[in-house]
């Protein structure tokens, strides 16, 4: 028994239907996941400028405490796919702010510990 050409055409397009309906929520899972990471970076890069800021107008041991929440918060891989564009945002925000309290800890301090932040947390952060 034949399926008339009228049913072969509705099947098609219910397919069809279904199809899109499975393409439109994978779309939206994505669309909705890359906004989440967006508001992750912002929050992310936000938190290493105001950090940065304070740590510019204030003293050697409260910059160091500074220069280290940057370095722990976060870690890449940690709330961005490691490698991902966002990802490298971060990163390069968070490198920014590092390099801008060295340069700082330079000038108030007199000294010159190199551009490794561990080195300038060991000397004067907490002990």
């Amino acid at each position: 028994m034949a399926v008339p050409a009228s049913q072969r055409v509705t099947i098609t397009l219910a397919l069809v239907c279904a199809g899109l309906l499975v393409l439109v929520g994978c779309l939206f899972w994505n669309y909705a996941w890359l906004m989440i990471r967006v508001a992750c970076a912002s929050e992310q890069t936000q938190t290493f400028e105001g950090l940065r800021q304070r740590a510019l107008q204030t003293d050697a041991n409260e910059a160091i405490r500074h220069l280290q929440y940057i370095i722990q918060y976060y870690p890449s891989g940690t709330k961005q796919e490691t490698g991902s564009q966002l990802d490298r945002v971060v990163e390069r925000e968070r490198q920014r702010a590092v390099n801008d309290i060295i340069v700082y800890m330079r000038m108030k301090t007199g000294q010159n510990l190199g551009d490794d932040p561990q080195t300038w947390i060991q000397k004067y952060g907490q002990k």
